[in-house]
């Protein structure tokens, strides 16, 4: 009788229990040997049993299909767990082959089908391997989901990590750092509100990262950047975070200025034009059109003589145009006249330590109130175990309370963790250094970057600045710089009595009047 061996093993089942290719040849020639069996075809495979979705078995049938010989013969295998893991595949696979006139069977495991009740002893060899990839499956499964309770990140690390191994052979991930400088300087400028995502996405390419589109809005959402572990749903455990092993790359404030910025629960400055950075043209963005009013954009113009010229200049069909040469000089020359005498230093530094401590007082009240709002759901929660308990109301509604009070618990606690991370900041000092920038608000935007600079001009003017005749007509002053300039300006100078900024004091003298005699 015709044979074919069918040799399976897979690399942990090498490695644990010594099934190796070597072996089971050997055992199956032995066989066949001794019941002078022919030797027809020899598979090997290295592919897992939980399917059939193997290629040299695959390679199997379709020889067989092909093959014009009917007569009886015998697929050989070691043991049925050689041959499948999974009953009801197994099942199947049996009843193709025999339309083939091909009949399974293992050496160590022999079953004479032509009795019915070999199909028992058939049914226990196939289920036991089963059950035991099972079991090896649900353990493993609980040790994954007991090691992300634990906050240990078990997958492949996110861009801004990297898998590592310690000396015990425990796993966990640690900060590739120049990674980590893109991821900042992306969640920076979202948290900002001066850019669009697109454009911060195109901004950090140039840098370096290497990502699409997708996964840049799922990375913008992801915890993990901010020291958290996301454990999933399962059974009736609800799925949540946990604080995680590895250092988070983003602070918890920036990261909340973000996700308001994505809820759009934050209102923010973000432009329609996405200017590119070209150091020839750091206004591109800022200026509009004195004709048509419209947005004006910038571009080099080369020369015959090989040199470019850059202009900002309008779409057609409006032909206003402006050389950038010309448009910086009298920007720098407006910054240039923001300063501030030293004698007023102290007294907008007074004004402004006083208004920090007041936002400081109104911190610590949001703190309380956050905590009085996590005591009353702590007591609505409490308050549905009760009714529970009392069947007055079925689990599927106390489940959906149970969801609704964890879901806004997790949002109060994030908001006073990150209250209470934020750090002890020296507000003097940088009162002190913001004060020297502005009274050299021109130096600084000359010597700055392209980048910097349009942070400096979104900082400064509330609206678009614009030409007429290459002179810059009047730009609209951020409210805060354009208070303190009046005041150095000399506003104030000539009042005297109670500090004009001190406006809690009531203003209103009563009139005089008669006083009754009788009083």
């Amino acid at each position: 009788m015709e044979v074919d061996l069918y040799i399976r093993v897979s690399t942990d089942e090498q490695a644990d229990k010594g099934y190796s290719q070597r072996s089971q040849f050997e055992v199956l020639t032995k066989h066949c040997e001794q019941n002078f069996y022919k030797i027809r075809h020899v598979i090997y495979e290295d592919h897992s049993a939980k399917t059939f979705d193997r290629p040299e078995w695959k390679k199997y049938l379709n020889r067989i299909r092909t093959s014009r010989s009917r007569s009886k013969s015998l697929v050989l295998f070691t043991k049925w767990d050689r041959f499948s893991r999974n009953a009801g595949d197994a099942y199947s696979m049996i009843n193709l082959l025999k339309v083939s006139n091909i009949e399974p069977q293992a050496i160590e495991q022999p079953l004479d089908m032509e009795i019915p009740e070999s199909k028992i002893m058939l049914a226990i060899y196939l289920a036991t391997p089963e059950v035991e990839n099972d079991r090896r499956a649900l353990n493993i499964f609980y040790g994954i989901r007991r090691a992300t309770k634990e906050g240990r990140y078990l997958k492949k690390a996110p861009y801004g990590y990297k898998n590592k191994a310690r000396e015990d052979g425990s796993k966990y991930i640690d900060i590739v750092e120049n990674e980590a400088r893109i991821i900042r300087e992306a969640f920076d400028l979202v948290s900002s509100g001066d850019f669009s995502v697109e454009h911060v996405l195109r901004s950090v390419r140039e840098k370096g990262l290497r990502m699409s589109k997708a996964n840049f809005w799922r990375m913008l959402r992801s915890k993990h950047y901010i020291g958290k572990i996301f454990v999933a749903a399962y059974k009736e455990e609800e799925a949540h975070y946990v604080e995680g092993q590895h250092d988070g790359i983003i602070d918890i404030n920036t990261f909340l200025k973000v996700q308001e910025i994505l809820d759009g629960r934050k209102s923010s400055k973000i432009r329609k034009s996405k200017p590119l950075l070209n150091e020839h043209l750091p206004l591109r963005g800022f200026l509009s059109c004195p004709n048509c009013e419209k947005n004006i954009s910038g571009s080099g113009s080369r020369s015959k003589t090989g040199k470019y010229h850059y202009y900002y200049h309008c779409k057609s069909p409006c032909k206003f145009r402006i050389r950038a040469e010309i448009a910086n000089e009298r920007i720098t020359q407006i910054l240039n006249g923001f300063t501030l005498r030293p004698q007023l230093v102290s007294f907008i530094q007074d004004e402004l330590i006083g208004l920090l401590n007041k936002k400081l007082n109104q911190d610590g009240r949001s703190r309380e109130l956050l905590l009085s709002k996590m005591e009353k759901v702590n007591s609505k929660l409490a308050k549905a175990r009760n009714l529970l308990l009392e069947d007055k109301i079925d689990s599927e509604d106390f489940n959906s309370i149970k969801r609704e009070c964890n879901s806004e618990i997790e949002s109060l606690e994030t908001q006073i963790s990150a209250m209470n991370l934020r750090p002890k900041k020296d507000y003097k000092g940088m009162i002190d250094r913001g004060l020297i920038v502005m009274g050299k608000l021109g130096e600084l935007y000359a010597k700055a970057s392209v980048e910097e600079k349009k942070i400096i001009l979104s900082s400064t003017f509330s609206k678009k600045i614009t030409f007429q005749a290459e002179k810059v007509r009047t730009p609209e002053v951020n409210k805060f710089i354009k208070l303190i300039y009046l005041i150095n300006s000399g506003f104030y100078a000539k009042k005297k009595g109670t500090n004009p900024l001190k406006l809690d004091l009531c203003r209103q003298v009563e009139l005089a009047r008669f006083e009754l005699a009788s009083r």
